[in-house]
């Protein structure tokens, strides 16, 4: 009998909270929901302050979001699929400059590159041509071409990965870390404010709606959700002035 007692009072310690999440947030969806099919439904408007600020700091993100994305891709290492239509380019190329014996050179440097990845484009390029210069020959005016070819392109592979570490280190590690971050939390507070001022809007709806018995009770629920859509909206101010 104890045992069903502690049982279901840990179901009642549990449920309570849950229960009241649920009903707040299915306040918040009819609040919701009846503004969107009321055209004269009263909103309680954001200061103008926040809604300043509020362009700006997404402004902000968005920038930041794409330059992050943009560098990434920009020093992402190339793919399998990346380098070999670079080679059959460059095959297609050779073959039309030389001769059978030229094409088959680079052939067998293609088959080579299959076997790993370059760390950049330019190092694929610079290994197929110093691969196909050394087989057609220093001596034959390709292969001089091809193997000078070859190392300028592997000098410029060279710093493109000193470029990109430095990219990741100084610009993307950073942003990064601000996304996780920062912008997250403001990103967060700013759903806690729009999720307040839904409530304090219901409350309010609620309270001109209020049986006389319980208008006290309902000024009191619009009370408390004006204090707290007050601190939410200091609160996302704080944060996404941190961020612009």
């Amino acid at each position: 009998m104890d045992s069903f007692s502690k049982f279901t009072q840990n179901v009642s310690t549990n449920w309570s909270p849950f229960a009241e999440k649920v009903g707040k947030s299915f306040t918040q969806y009819k609040q919701l929901a009846s503004e969107k099919l009321t055209s004269n439904a009263e909103v309680t408007e954001l200061p103008t302050d926040y809604v300043a600020l509020e362009q700006r700091y997404e402004a902000v993100r968005q920038a930041t979001l794409s330059l992050v994305r943009l560098t990434r891709s920009y020093t992402a290492p190339p793919t399998n699929f990346d380098v070999q239509a670079l080679q059959q380019q460059f095959s297609t190329l050779t073959s039309k400059i030389g001769g059978k014996r030229d094409a088959e050179a680079v052939a067998a440097a293609q088959k080579r590159e299959e076997e790993s990845v370059p760390n950049t484009v330019q190092h694929a390029i610079a290994r197929t041509s110093l691969d196909v210069s050394e087989r057609v020959g220093l001596e034959e005016p390709l292969g001089a071409a091809l193997f000078k070819f070859g190392s300028i392109e592997e000098k410029v592979g060279n710093e493109k990965i000193k470029q990109d570490r430095c990219i990741h280190a100084k610009f993307i590690e950073p942003m990064t870390t601000t996304l996780e971050s920062g912008v997250a939390l403001a990103q967060n507070a700013r759903k806690e404010v729009a999720s307040a001022r839904l409530t304090l809007d219901a409350a309010k709806t609620a309270f001109k709606g209020a049986k006389p018995t319980h208008v006290d009770a309902a000024r009191r629920d619009v009370e408390t959700a004006e204090d707290h859509f007050v601190t939410v909206v200091e609160e996302a101010m704080r944060l996404m002035r941190a961020i612009v």
